[in-house]
């Protein structure tokens, strides 16, 4: 049977990425982790760093590099939330230190854009039909001895997540990603072991790796709802990059260099 699967665009869909992902705990939780990972490496940086945030969405991560004092490449296939992004950086009065670019992926790297000290690659790797093959493209953008920030959703979290709730015919079926028409299911959800293995052939060593949000998608939505974000928050940090609570997080985060 061909496979007929492909990437996933957001034009349409901008207004509930913002409600699900960040107008919401889950998403504080996320950009927390996230900044932690990589605080050593970009408010303690000595210099300005030329970025790249490749797939940034509605922009919040290339707002915060910015305000670090860096200059960022945004690159977002998605006109819609290209437009979101622009106003956020307007409203930042960030202008100066932020290029929107209406690329994918592919086109970057088909451009020969670059190379770049870091290239930000988050939650965009399982919306995508060849995830391997486009991860490999994008760091022909990223120069020698340069970093790459790559988080993406986590298999074994979808896995638990259908046990959790008895949907155990989904799981004989071994139909696990979605077809790409569920909203914001992902079509190519991903094994940490995987793509660890792909970054080391790639010539990318792991420096860091954590997991977001290790528990807090498991509670009960009455639990949850009633949870104190601040009790939460340092929980969460705590179980991060501890097993076996890492690989069972909603979304994995691997902060790499190349060799």
């Amino acid at each position: 049977m061909p496979d007929n699967k492909q990437d996933r665009m957001f034009d349409g869909l901008a207004q509930r990425f913002q409600q699900k992902i960040y107008d919401d705990p889950r998403g504080v939780i996320r950009l927390a982790i996230l900044q932690d990972d990589l605080e050593p490496l970009v408010v303690q940086a000595k210099r300005p760093l030329q970025i790249l945030d490749a797939g940034g969405g509605l922009g919040q991560m290339s707002i915060w590099l910015a305000q670090q004092g860096h200059q960022v490449v945004l690159a977002e296939p998605s006109a819609e939330m290209l437009q979101r992004a622009e106003a956020a950086i307007d409203r930042e009065g960030l202008q100066d230190s932020i290029h929107l670019v209406q690329h994918s992926v592919q086109e970057l790297a088909d451009k020969g854009c670059g190379p770049f000290d870091l290239i930000v690659f988050h939650a965009v790797l399982e919306w995508l039909a060849k995830p391997r093959e486009v991860l490999e493209q994008l760091l022909c953008c990223l120069k020698p001895g340069g970093w790459l920030s790559l988080m993406f959703f986590n298999y074994h979290s979808t896995v638990m997540r259908r046990l959790i709730a008895g949907d155990f015919e989904t799981l004989r079926k071994g139909a696990i990603a979605s077809n790409g028409q569920r909203g914001l299911a992902p079509i190519s959800p991903l094994k940490p072991d995987e793509v660890s293995g792909w970054l080391l052939e790639m010539g990318m060593l792991v420096e860091t790796w954590s997991g977001i949000r290790c528990f807090y998608d498991y509670m009960h939505h009455s639990v949850r709802k009633q949870a104190d974000l601040a009790e939460v928050m340092p929980l969460e940090r705590q179980y991060s990059q501890q097993e076996p609570w890492r690989s069972l997080a909603r979304y994995q985060h691997m902060l790499c260099w190349k060799q």
